[in-house]
């Protein structure tokens, strides 16, 4: 009979060790409703909504909602060429880029955030490139040397309408590993 004891015991123990092994081993929490669009390779995590399709076929990390519509995302992240820039003076510079590439730029709004606990900025712009009009968010923080920039572009009849998705994309990214 102690044998038995003895067995279930050690059953027990090893059942339990390989439950608590397998429980570590995940390594994102991923949100409800939402995958991983991210690699290994970056700096950062970011979820999308699952009936999204991640494309990490570029430079930067990115999803679009559907071919419908063709509103997306993306994510990327390099280092300041100032170190002790702040995001004003980050966003002076990413704005005289903007645009270079894109005519009629209007700034609508810029609100403080917030990204992974960081201060961030989000602002928004419309712009044409070409015939077509967009309407563009752009959420920045910075940690360390790096500056990371979360991007939303939709055509402005649809920009609202993924407003409530958005938030939640950016109230779920994480900086840094």
């Amino acid at each position: 009979m102690k044998n038995i004891i003895r067995i279930t015991a050690a059953l027990l123990a090893v059942l339990l060790t390989a439950f608590v092994a397998v429980s570590c081993s995940k390594k994102d929490d991923i949100p409800d409703g939402m995958i991983k669009a991210s690699d290994e390779k970056a700096d950062f995590t970011l979820y999308v909504p699952e009936k999204w399709t991640v494309d990490m076929k570029e430079a930067a990390v990115s999803a679009y909602c559907s071919k419908n519509d063709p509103s997306s995302v993306s994510m990327m992240a390099w280092e300041l060429e100032y170190t002790n820039s702040s995001l004003d003076e980050w966003w002076e510079v990413n704005l005289s880029e903007i645009e270079k590439v894109f005519s009629n730029v209007e700034v609508i709004s810029t609100e403080n955030a917030i990204i992974d606990g960081l201060n961030a900025k989000k602002y928004t712009y419309t712009a044409s490139l070409g015939e077509y009009d967009y309407t563009i968010m752009q959420a920045a923080c910075i940690k360390n040397v790096n500056v990371y920039l979360f991007t939303y572009t939709s055509v402005p009849e649809n920009f609202d309408a993924h407003s409530e998705e958005i938030q939640n994309i950016i109230s779920n990214i994480k900086i840094g590993r």
